[in-house]
């Protein structure tokens, strides 16, 4: 069956029956009606541009006229490029332009929001592009245009951001609230030349959405470790990860958590969630005066004498320095790094600026979690086996037969087979090692040999790594092993406690 763009791109400009039908019924309306009807009955509209009640006129219209009607649903930008293909712009047209793009934009991120997405992808092409939603750590193409209509858009969404334009030679930021059914949502954009056109990202975030870390995804042991370390008198608290895996929702947890007989200051750019035992500082890290803002915030920040201070992110050497400053003045400093594994901090840290001998400080790197977000198994369309009998065996063998398989076709009640996210992470309470090996290790520069401590000997080894945290939620079905190991790494003998290596008799 053709798609609705391709029968709309078919209408062309003989389509004077069904032309004259709109016309007639708009007369009758008094008003403009954004759709198009084809000469076989369809009518084609943008979802809630049409009221119930015109739209059931319509309908009633078009059947009464040629014999049969039915609504089919199509974005702003498949009916626009009708209207511009079958009709020519006169200049209050083109006028109309920003207000058009502006409705595509209100569009694209509702219906985003709607399809639970994190990211909205728009790559431009020298000719084609292409807009993609990420959901549950699936990108997925939504629709394609041409480049001018994708270059408006992109124009439209960095309109929306203050002081912001859209640059398509460069690197650009924007970010900007979003309204959607009720809610207030937070933008944030990113564009960076690509060698056919540009690529565009932009990450949306609902600042109302708090999680208690109890309900995060940890383990029961995980939670108490990361609420002791976060309770130290002072030092470096990290919450590490990739793009994508949780870590601005949990510092927003942590934050959420601090009582209020304690100062919190936050100084993040931009501010995502506002709280009201929370100051927040919005500090801008590009852009003119950027540098000599940062220092004056940096300076003020020691007489106002937080107790709790919260970095939104270590990104460079600056934000490196000042979350060194703090923490070796007695603050408790949080904070979130990309890193793929608690040890890999240590070298990201060094990379930064902050040295060997001051990380292999007790007093100053208090601990360090890291964390990937996995997609759950949909109950409801799941796979009890895998297509491949090897493959499915092995994994039966470490995780019994209660393991569970993504079927990436998915249902009415997931997206791609994922019927959500989780966390599998991994926590370094080096604050809580009295005995003083990690830090030694650190210092020593034996990251091989931490790594090890940590998983069989040290302080962690009462919770858990992140291979033995998703194996707990493999055995039980939760999240699939094959989609697990593209996340955080094959599964070995080290990484599995001996009780949880299990030798099954497949049936054949």
């Amino acid at each position: 069956m053709r798609s609705s763009l391709q029968r709309i791109e078919d209408l062309g400009r003989a389509d004077q029956c069904a032309d004259r039908v709109v016309r007639e019924f708009l007369l009758a309306q008094g008003g403009r009606l954004e759709c198009v009807v084809s000469r076989d009955g369809t009518v084609f509209a943008v979802p809630g541009a049409l009221k119930r009640r015109v739209s059931r006129a319509l309908l009633r219209c078009v059947e009464e006229r040629l014999g049969q009607a039915a609504l089919v649903d199509v974005t702003p930008t498949q009916l626009r490029r009708w209207w511009e293909a079958t009709r020519p712009r006169s200049g209050s047209e083109q006028a109309d332009a920003r207000k058009e793009s502006n409705k595509t934009v209100e569009y694209v991120f509702g219906a985003a929001i709607d399809r639970r997405a994190s990211d909205v992808y728009l790559d431009i092409g020298r000719e084609e592009a292409v807009l993609s939603f990420r959901t549950f750590g699936f990108v997925k193409r939504f629709e394609s245009f041409p480049r001018e209509a994708a270059l408006e858009l992109a124009r439209a969404i960095w309109a929306l951001g203050e002081n912001a334009q859209f640059q398509p030679a460069g690197v650009c930021d924007v970010a900007f609230d979003f309204a959607h059914r009720g809610r207030q949502y937070r933008i944030r954009g990113n564009s960076m030349k690509e060698v056919r056109g540009n690529a565009v990202v932009c990450r949306i975030r609902d600042p109302s959405f708090l999680l208690p870390l109890a309900d995060c995804g940890y383990s029961a042991a995980q939670v108490n470790q990361i609420e002791r370390i976060c309770r130290c008198p002072g030092g470096l608290v990290l919450i590490t990860g990739e793009t994508n895996s949780g870590k601005s929702t949990t510092l927003a947890s942590l934050m959420a958590a601090m009582p209020p007989t304690e100062r919190t200051m936050e100084v993040a750019d931009p501010v995502e969630v506002h709280m009201p035992h929370v100051v927040h500082i919005e500090v801008e890290h590009y852009g003119e005066g950027a540098a000599e803002q940062r220092e004056k915030v940096q300076a003020g920040m020691v007489r106002q004498n937080p107790d709790n201070l919260v970095l939104g992110e270590i990104r460079d050497q600056v934000t490196a320095a000042y979350a060194q400053n703090m923490a070796l003045q007695g603050k408790r400093v949080l904070s979130t790094l990309h890193t793929q594994s608690c040890v890999a901090a240590i070298p990201r840290l060094l990379g930064l600026g902050v040295s060997q001998s001051l990380l292999g400080t007790r007093a100053f790197l208090a601990g360090v979690v890291n964390q990937n977000l996995v997609p759950v198994v949909c109950p409801r369309c799941r796979r009890d086996a895998h297509a491949d009998p090897e493959t499915d065996r092995r994994y039966r063998r470490m995780f019994g037969r209660g393991v569970r398989f993504i079927n990436r076709l998915g249902c009415d009640a997931c997206t791609d087979g994922a019927a959500g996210e989780t966390l599998v992470a991994e926590v370094y309470p080096l604050w809580l090692d009295r005995s003083g090996v990690a830090h030694a290790l650190i210092a020593d520069g034996k990251l091989a040999e931490l790594e090890r401590y940590m998983r069989d000997d040290g302080p962690s080894r009462s919770s858990l790594t992140k291979h033995r945290h998703a194996a707990e939620k493999l055995r039980a079905g939760v999240i699939d092993p094959e989609h697990t190991e593209r996340i955080i790494g094959e599964f070995g003998a080290e990484d599995l406690d001996r009780d949880d290596i299990q030798v099954v008799e497949l049936r054949t």
